[in-house]
């Protein structure tokens, strides 16, 4: 099921990537004069895009229905619930009615034959339906500054649209200009011009959100290489810094080149065999990318994972004793909700607590019915997907090394109908 659904979630993230480089080279990135066939074909590419991000969505729509059901396929009643009343549901339903509206649009476009002008709109139009994917994302999770982890979420997955994305179909432009139609290397001089520009811009903003994330999910070095999330993240940071090798010597070699050719009328064919097969392989980086990022959407961020590691060592019996809760040293906590007896009609639990740290705590863990829901760090927060049914809530003040709990919690019992 992890499999499948990283699978899906890596194709979604490609989807929208691709629609908005598709979006962004017919709008920006295709010099004057060049052939409408072209941008004519990239304008239809973007509707196939977006049928094609509405079918991935209701695929993830029945994992996530699965989900609930432990692997068995969903009802339609675990899907009306499941979209009805909970967030991540009636997200589904607001970027999929999106969707629908940016291919109407789209359609009613190409039947028109709108200017470039449209274009440029439908482009700026279809950004947030990329940058929604982070109102599903660990950075939903986040207890402290979670407006902010939230919106460099949604910064950085437009960046990386408009890089990997752009990339990906800027290939796919110099092939089409180059070999088929024969257009010459002055066209192809002019569109890498002018995404350098875009891919500069794009990579400063990645770094900037991208160690910010990291920071906000991993948290220490050691838990980068100890955790399967951490591991994984690293696989993407080299990935990353393959595309920008790859970004910089053609920001340093291919572009000059191409430029002097067309300045000097050279439509020599290694020059550009150069450039596409160059453009190319980084744009399989960036495809790569794509799909290691769904993986990390579907795996715990790793300051979670820390918890969920010693959880599993203490069912496997690896630790047969439990670890003793520690001296509170000053430290409470105070449950404000869900208040005693209290009733829930969704899976969406509120949550907020008076924490008094003391001298050593510095956030608090989550148990329902003993088993270990995420962390805090703030005075709320929700928890997400709790089932029907008679629950316990305990909270648990716990140190700065994420595994010392402190003899200082609470307890509450609620109901979800």
């Amino acid at each position: 099921m992890v499999a499948l659904e990283a699978i899906i979630s890596g194709s979604g993230y490609a989807v929208l990537a691709l629609l908005i480089g598709v979006l962004v080279t017919a709008g920006f990135l295709l010099p004057a004069g060049e052939p409408k066939k072209l941008r004519k074909t990239l304008i239809v590419s973007a509707l196939a895009l977006l049928l094609l991000f509405l079918v991935i969505a209701c695929l993830s729509l029945l994992i996530q229905g699965a989900k609930l059901r432990d692997g068995a396929m969903p009802s339609l009643e675990i899907l009306s619930r499941y979209l009805s009343m909970t967030q991540s549901g009636k997200v589904w339903l607001l970027r999929e009615g999106y969707g629908v509206v940016l291919a109407l649009i789209t359609l009613w476009m190409i039947r028109s034959k709108a200017s470039l002008k449209g274009i440029r709109l439908l482009m700026l139009a279809a950004l947030p339906l990329l940058a929604s994917r982070s109102l599903t994302s660990h950075a939903v999770a986040v207890s402290a500054d979670k407006m902010l982890a939230v919106a460099a979420d949604a910064i950085h997955l437009i960046a990386t649209g408009l890089w990997g994305g752009g990339l990906l179909s800027l290939s796919w432009v110099l092939y089409r200009g180059t070999k088929r139609l024969k257009l010459p290397l002055s066209w192809a001089a002019e569109i890498v011009r002018r995404f350098s520009l875009l891919a500069i811009v794009s990579v400063a903003v990645l770094l900037v959100t991208g160690l910010y994330q990291s920071w906000v999910q991993v948290g220490t070095l050691k838990t980068l290489f100890s955790t399967d999330y951490g591991r994984v993240l690293v696989v993407k940071l080299a990935l990353f810094l393959g595309m920008v090798g790859l970004g910089a010597l053609n920001l340093l070699s291919t572009k000059p080149k191409l430029l002097r050719a067309a300045r000097h009328n050279d439509d020599e064919d290694a020059i550009g065999r150069k450039a596409l097969n160059r453009a190319g392989a980084e744009s399989f980086l960036a495809l790569l990318i794509f799909f290691v990022t769904g993986l990390l959407t579907v795996l715990p961020p790793g300051v979670h994972a820390v918890h969920q590691a010693a959880q599993a060592s203490a069912a496997a019996g690896q630790n047969p004793e439990p670890a003793k809760l520690q001296p509170a040293e000053g430290a409470s906590v105070k449950i404000l909700s869900p208040t005693p007896g209290q009733i829930f009609a969704t899976d969406q639990v509120p949550l907020s607590f008076k924490l008094t740290k003391g001298k050593r705590g510095d956030h608090v863990h989550a148990y329902i019915d003993g088993e270990l829901m995420g962390m805090f760090l703030s005075k709320q927060g929700a928890l997400n997907g709790i089932r029907p049914g008679i629950h316990v809530l305990e909270l648990r003040v716990v140190a700065e090394d994420h595994q010392t709990e402190l003899d200082a919690r609470d307890r509450v019992e609620f109901v979800v109908k």
